[in-house]
Order: C-alpha cells, then sequence, then structure tokens
C-alpha cells in the first residue's frame, strides 16, 4: 500500500538495520530459513521496504531476499515461483494488482504469504496462511474528513477537488471511500468539483490541477490520498499566482516534503503511516506462520486471524515537529 509514507522514512532506517540484516542473512543459510520478499516495483520506496524488511528478518534467523516485479503480473509470479522452487519457506508480497493473489498463492505453492503494500481481496484470505498487514486505508479518509468539517463546517457547501493514487490499489479505494463517507454522513453538500487518478505522482497532479484552476471554479479543498499529490496541487496554485489561504491541502504519509510543507505553512493535514511497525508486524506474522501458527494475540490483529492493522495518526500544524 502506497500511499503508504515517503521514501525518506523508509530511508532513516537503513542504518540501523543493514548491519544486522546482512548477519543475519548468513546466519541463516546454515538453519534454512529463507524468506522472500515480492515488490510490485523497483525505486526508493519499495526497495527502502526490503531494507527494512531485510533487517526484521535478519533477528529471526532467516535469509532473505526481494524480486522487484516492475508492475508486470507475469514477472511477479515467476520470480514467486522460482523463489518457492528455491526453497524459500514464508512470502512477503506486495501484489503488482489486488485482483492477482489467486495467481501469487498458486505460484508460491501453498507455501504462507504476508500481504502487504496492496491488499488482496478478503476471500483470497486464510487464517494461518494468507494474511494482511497494513493500517487501514479507511481511516486515513475518515481523518482527513474530519479535518475539513473541524475547518469548513461552518460553510453550507463544501468544493473539494479528489486527487487519488491509482485504480486499482486498494489504499486508493480505502482512503477515497473513507473520505467520503464521512463528509457524507455529515449531511453537509460537498461538491466533488474534480476527481481523478493522478497516480501518487506530484507532476501529474500538478498537472491536473493547473487545468482545474483555468475553468475557474471556486474550491475550497484539495484533497490528495497521498502527500505528493497534495504537493503537486499546492505547486499548481503557486504557479498559477493563487493565494493559498483560503484553500485547505490535505496529503496522506507524512512524507519528509509533506512534513515540511506542513512547517511551512503551505499544508495543512497529513496521516501517518507507521511503516517501521508494519515492517515489524509482517515479519513476526511471516515467522509464525512458517512455523505453523497464527498472528492470534499480536497486537492489531483481527479476530479472524487474516489482518493487522497498525493505526494511522493525524499530522497537523500542532504537532507535526514530532514527525520530521
Amino acid at each position: 500500500m502506497r500511499g503508504k509514507t515517503g521514501a525518506v522514512i523508509l530511508v532513516s532506517l537503513l542504518a540501523a538495520v543493514l548491519i544486522s540484516g546482512c548477519q543475519g542473512s548468513k546466519a541463516a543459510g546454515a538453519e534454512g530459513k529463507k524468506m522472500y520478499y515480492a515488490a510490485m516495483e523497483s525505486g526508493d520506496y519499495y526497495e527502502g521496504w526490503a531494507t527494512g524488511l531485510k533487517g526484521q528478518a535478519g533477528k529471526f534467523g532467516f535469509a532473505f531476499k526481494a524480486g522487484y516485479a516492475e508492475k508486470s503480473v507475469e514477472m511477479q509470479a515467476g520470480q514467486v515461483k522460482k523463489a518457492f522452487a528455491d526453497g524459500y519457506s514464508v512470502f512477503l508480497c506486495g501484489l503488482v494488482q489486488a485482483d492477482i493473489a489467486p495467481e501469487i498463492k498458486a505460484a508460491a505453492g501453498q507455501t504462507p504469504i504476508i500481504f502487504i503494500n496492496n491488499a488482496p481481496k478478503e476471500n483470497q484470505l486464510e487464517k494461518g496462511r494468507y494474511i494482511y498487514v497494513a493500517s487501514d486505508e479507511f481511516m486515513a479518509g475518515q481523518y482527513q474528513a474530519e479535518y475539513i468539517l473541524e475547518k469548513l463546517g461552518h460553510k453550507d457547501e463544501i468544493n473539494i477537488v479528489l486527487l487519488k493514487g491509482p485504480k486499482d490499489a486498494s489504499g486508493t479505494r480505502g482512503r477515497t471511500e473513507g473520505l467520503k463517507q464521512t463528509l457524507k454522513a455529515s449531511g453537509k453538500k460537498i461538491n466533488y468539483v474534480f476527481e481523478d487518478y493522478a497516480d501518487w505522482k506530484e507532476e501529474l497532479a500538478e498537472e491536473m490541477v493547473q487545468l482545474f484552476l483555468e475553468t475557474g471554479k471556486p474550491v475550497d479543498c484539495i484533497a490528495a490520498n497521498n502527500d505528493d499529490m497534495a504537493l503537486g496541487g499546492i505547486a499548481a496554485f503557486e504557479k498559477a499566482g493563487i493565494a493559498k489561504s483560503q484553500t485547505l491541502f490535505l496529503g496522506v504519509d507524512a512524507s519528509e516534503k509533506g512534513c515540511e510543507a506542513i512547517a511551512d505553512g503551505k499544508m495543512d493535514f497529513t496521516v501517518y503511516q507507521a511503516v517501521a511497525k508494519q515492517m515489524e508486524a509482517a515479519v513476526e506474522a511471516a515467522k509464525r506462520l512458517q512455523e505453523g501458527s497464527t498472528i492470534e494475540g499480536m497486537e492489531g490483529a483481527s479476530e479472524d486471524g487474516k489482518y493487522i492493522f497498525i493505526p494511522f495518526e493525524k499530522v497537523d500544524a500542532e504537532n507535526v515537529a514530532q514527525y520530521q
């Protein structure tokens, strides 16, 4: 689930985990405990995940390897199939597409899988074998909506530009639903004056908002599924020479750039996703499932044994210093 924090938060983990991760890989070879991370693509974000996961895996004596599918379904399934043939005993997987879980499960030969980064459908999860570790994406959108209502609740109508992540991403769906359902429940008249998929990308969001601003339609809030898209909206306002003081800018992730924008008074609100805790939970869950156990008793574990949810945290000007 991207969207989930910026790459810099992940990079901050590197120094702490690099040595332990390497030592863990060497030690694990003798024990035959092997963990494979099937990432949806390369780049700072998912390579940062791989480094953090490797460090956690090393603590439990696992050898660790990551593969990057470059958003190719065929490549990801092939990588998992090969890793299974090479004796990997548990998988961590960020699905290239949420609906390909059956193919990945088949490629893994019934080996336990902890899904991360992108959620499969609930019917693809199974206690003790296939689980999902993340933060509850709905809550991120709900927190955004609550902030909007707190700041703009005095208005009869609220005009919102909604910038969404990739169409098939679970983070996009959850965050969008959380925002819309919470705003709808308020009874306020909500006008989505522009809404589109900007795919987590700052540049694309900037282009979209630039085109919207040319329409001259009123807007009270730019609500984005992640910080980068919110920053793209801010850049569009600045380039157009339009004052930002009457418009709220909201993101998700509490990325370094997002927090800096809040501290500088450019962005108003974001939601922190505790990636390090997600990594810890994912690897502990992998260890348990590899040993034939379940996630029962783990912090954030659902009663049905299919999910581990790490809480989101609200971030604004009052507390942003804690996240920088």
